[in-house]
Order: structure tokens, then C-alpha cells, then sequence
């Protein structure tokens, strides 16, 4: 028996796999890389078989890695489905949560939301990370991610939360200025404010039903900060592309008016909440992903506030 490898150190031996990288298993598990590269070695020398190649740029596992890689994650399954049985025992949430969002999805929405959250959980301790990149989750220790994409292809779990729509708008004191937009071939007589990811070959999309359109557009101010383009749009610049989430109160309080409001940005993206699967039992985890989903509901609330202002989201 004295050969056999202990739990923890097939843990830590998954830990590695999955990562890919001593340092990320070991903030994970919340050790030091010493650790984590000692426990690797332990286990190794038990079995007599090198299980992860090992050089100064990448880790693989070797075919005997792989065999016992796929016993482990059988091993620890089963061991989360045990321990998910006995939850009924702190099947509520309580505990740190880590979050990370873009940082406009932050500022506009999660903060209300987490308020909301907390009313319900009292025991959780919520910390936010905004970061408009793509965080890697065991690379920052996050539990949940809430990111906006137009992919489908990551390497996380993940559950649908909402379509993310984009807009048209402009103040009223700058159309007054430089006239009214009727169609979208008028915007070539002004001045766009632009967020890279919303144009398709340096031109704006267009879609009312069937019908697409493609407007080219000379940016006089390119950003990739929804925030930043807000606030020049406020001040009178120039008409922008801005997601729903960013700017439906400005649009109910009347300071920004939607342009071409029988169309829709031809560009598609969708809020998602990325975790990892393992992770998924944990109460608090779950619960979140649970709550945010209810809260959102089938048409979040900035998009149900903007029905009579946009024709096309009264067709969802």
C-alpha cells in the first residue's frame, strides 16, 4: 500500500494537467510552485514513470500522464459527486466569490447586480475584477467570468445569460447641428464615433429583416471603450454604435436619441457566464450563475426598458 499515491497528490497531478503550468496549479490550490513540483515528483518516483514532459516552455503529459490522467478525472468526479451529495449540509452560498467583467459591463450593470445578489446572500463575499481582456481564469484565480462575445469556441463551461444588442445614437443638440439621419447612407455626411469590433471591413452594419446594409465610415474618434465613446457622445461629437446595457438610461432620460431605430447592428454578440465544470458543485458558484440567469430573466432589463424605443426588439 505504502506505493500507492495519495489523493492530494493526484489532485495536484490533475491540477497540473488541466493547467498546464506549475504556477497556475499552485495558485489554485493555493500552495507555493515548489509544492506543486515536489508533489509531481513524489508521484513520479511512486510509480516509476515519468507522467509530464517537462521544459522551460510548455508541459506535456506523456502516454502513461494521459492513462492515469483519464483514471484521475474519473477519481475526482466521482469524489465532487460525493461531496455534492453531502451539500445539504451547506447547500447555500456563503464564502468568497471571485468575479471578472469587461469594464463597461461593471460599471453599467454587474454592480447592480451584485447588490441585488448580496440582499438574497448575505454570507458572500464578492470580489470584482474589471478587465476588458480576456482573463484566463486559472491564470487569476476567478471562479466566474461574465464575458461578451460573438464566439462559441473557449475552453470553460459556460451558461447563455442574455443577446447583447447594439445601437445607433446620437444627442439630440448634435443632430440638431448636423441634421437628421433617415437612412443609413446618411451617416457618410458625419462625424462617427467608432468601436472597432462593431465595424466589418471598415463599415457599419445594417440589418431590418431581411434587408442588410454596409455604411463606410471615417471614424473622427476610434475606441475600443464603450465608456469612452459614451461619454463623447454625450458631449455632442458624433453618432455612435453602443450596446444596450451601456446606454438604455440615457435613452429613457431623453440625453442620447436612437438613430435608424428599425434597424439592427448586423453584428451579434452574447453575454455568457464561463466557469470551470469542476467548480460548478461548489454552492456558491452555482448559486450565482443560478441568480444572475433569474435576474436577467428571457430579456434582460435594459433591453425590456427600450421595447417602444427599438421596433426590433418587440419581434424576440
Amino acid at each position: 500500500m505504502k506505493n500507492l499515491a495519495s489523493l492530494s497528490q493526484l489532485m495536484v497531478f490533475a491540477r497540473i494537467a488541466e493547467t498546464g503550468s506549475l504556477s497556475a496549479a499552485a495558485r489554485e490550490l493555493n500552495v507555493t510552485p515548489s509544492a506543486v513540483s515536489k508533489s509531481l515528483t513524489q508521484l513520479e518516483q511512486r510509480l516509476g514513470i515519468l507522467l509530464i514532459k517537462r521544459t522551460t516552455r510548455s508541459m506535456t503529459l506523456t502516454e502513461g500522464g494521459r492513462a492515469l490522467m483519464q483514471h484521475t478525472a474519473a477519481i475526482l468526479e466521482n469524489l465532487e459527486e460525493a461531496l455534492s451529495e453531502t451539500s445539504q449540509f451547506r447547500s447555500y452560498p456563503t464564502g468568497p466569490l471571485l468575479l471578472t467583467s469587461s469594464v463597461a459591463f461593471g460599471c453599467a450593470q454587474l454592480s447592480s447586480i451584485i447588490g441585488r445578489f448580496i440582499e438574497v446572500c448575505p454570507q458572500v463575499q464578492v470580489n470584482i475584477s474589471l478587465e476588458d481582456r480576456c482573463v484566463d481564469l486559472a491564470e487569476e484565480n476567478c471562479d466566474v467570468a461574465l464575458r461578451i462575445t460573438a464566439s462559441t469556441v473557449w475552453n470553460y463551461a459556460s451558461r447563455r445569460l442574455a443577446p447583447i444588442h447594439w445601437v445607433y445614437c446620437a444627442a439630440p443638440g448634435y443632430l440638431e447641428r448636423y441634421g437628421r439621419i433617415e437612412t443609413p447612407d446618411d451617416l457618410a455626411n458625419h462625424r462617427c464615433l467608432v468601436y472597432p469590433a462593431m465595424t466589418l471591413n471598415g463599415s457599419w452594419t445594417f440589418q431590418r429583416g431581411n434587408e442588410a446594409r454596409y455604411v463606410r465610415v471615417q471614424g473622427c474618434m476610434v475606441s475600443n471603450s464603450s465608456l469612452a465613446l459614451l461619454a463623447a457622445t454625450l458631449e455632442q461629437r458624433g453618432v455612435a454604435c453602443l450596446p444596450t446595457y451601456v446606454v438604455s438610461g440615457n435613452i429613457l432620460s431623453g440625453d442620447l436619441e436612437v438613430v435608424l431605430p428599425d434597424y439592427r447592428s448586423a453584428i451579434t454578440h452574447t453575454l455568457y457566464a464561463m466557469y470551470f465544470r469542476s467548480k460548478y458543485t461548489n454552492p456558491t458558484i452555482r448559486g450565482f450563475i443560478d441568480f444572475i440567469a433569474d435576474d436577467l430573466g428571457p430579456i434582460p432589463p435594459w433591453d425590456a426598458s427600450l421595447r417602444a424605443h427599438l421596433p426590433f426588439l418587440t419581434e424576440e
